[in-house]
């Protein structure tokens, strides 16, 4: 018991590829997930959503982390390190459900990008469609000159929606 208590107090001081490790210990999966992940390759670690959580490494049973970003604190979270899309969010039609904690009926940051791993596009496209299945004719044919892999965004502005233009 000793030991593992120095061991975690030791953690607090590790570099982020080892505390990504010691929390792989436990959270393989979002670990593994996080290997590919632009945010682990610019050094972030789980601390950097997470917090450090120490409370939750030291426990024997369920202790949450510091901090679980649910879809409402999202935008907070997220736009911490990227405040200009944080914006265009929060005004767009999805960010003000979401933000009036209405999420049942709202795309938060991790709905389109993941959360441990960035979605591709095509899953990208796939979880629009999962509440966009009706769409109108004119997002049915591929828009010239096409400018982005999601066809989406070859109209609708990524964060707000918002159809370019309008």
């Amino acid at each position: 018991m000793i030991l593992v208590a120095l061991l975690l107090a030791a953690a607090s001081a590790l570099p982020a590829q080892d505390l990504r490790e010691l929390c792989g210990a436990c959270h393989s999966e979002p670990a593994s997930d996080f290997a590919s992940h632009p945010h682990m390759e610019r050094g972030l670690s789980c601390d950097a959503c997470h917090g450090k959580s120490e409370a939750h490494r030291a426990a024997t049973g369920h202790k949450p982390p510091d901090k679980i970003a649910g879809p409402s604190d999202q935008p907070q979270v997220c736009g911490a390190c990227h405040p200009a899309e944080r914006k265009s969010y929060e005004s767009s039609t999805h960010g003000k459900l979401v933000l009036a904690r209405d999420a049942k009926r709202a795309a938060a940051c991790t709905t389109c990008h993941g959360t441990h791993a960035l979605r591709s596009v095509a899953a990208m496209s796939r979880q629009c469609g999962r509440c966009h299945e009706a769409l109108p004719e004119s997002c049915k044919r591929p828009p010239a000159p096409t400018t982005s892999k999601l066809l989406c965004a070859n109209c609708h502005d990524k964060h707000t929606l918002r159809v370019a233009g309008r």
